[in-house]
């Protein structure tokens, strides 16, 4: 009775709630990523593999900190966004979502190879919302290979 509202979609959608809509641009999986912090280069290394969600958020009337982005693997496991890669540039965790600006950024993964088919990425505004706005995007299974380096920069991946 007190769980979140959710609303569902896939990816190749805009999948709107109430509140806000997102629209996944791309997915894209490496085994390192790669940006400058403070003019240094950082390159972070994974076991697993790197799952760079590039999205347009839109707010509808008020602004919304969509701070919290879950993403839900094959077996049903939930990885939230890295918070090794939390430094990155154009992260959204680290944008606030304003009403008729529709802003773009990235949310960053860490997760096992195995993890990759049938995903799902949850986003509202804080986990575990109560009697809030939640949108639940099925992702396309990427079937390449990882790329070896993601380099993200300000303007996105």
């Amino acid at each position: 009775m007190t769980g979140p509202i959710s609303t569902v979609g896939r990816q190749s959608d805009t999948v709107s709630s109430d509140t806000f809509s997102v629209k996944i641009n791309r997915v894209l999986k490496a085994k390192s990523i790669a940006y400058k912090q403070f003019g240094r280069a950082v390159d972070l290394q994974s076991s697993g593999v790197w799952v760079a969600v590039s999205a347009e958020l839109q707010a509808f009337q008020k602004t919304v900190p969509v701070r919290a982005a879950t993403l839900i693997g094959s077996s049903g496991r939930m990885y939230r966004q890295s918070r090794r890669a939390g430094d990155a540039p154009n992260v959204l965790s680290t944008k606030t979502v304003q009403p008729g600006l529709p802003t773009t950024g990235l949310l960053v993964f860490e997760l096992p190879e195995d993890e990759l088919r049938n995903m799902k990425l949850v986003l509202s505004e804080q986990y575990d919302p109560q009697l809030k706005d939640e949108i639940s995007v099925s992702l396309e299974t990427i079937e390449t290979a990882p790329q070896a380096r993601l380099e993200i920069r300000k303007d996105g991946v």
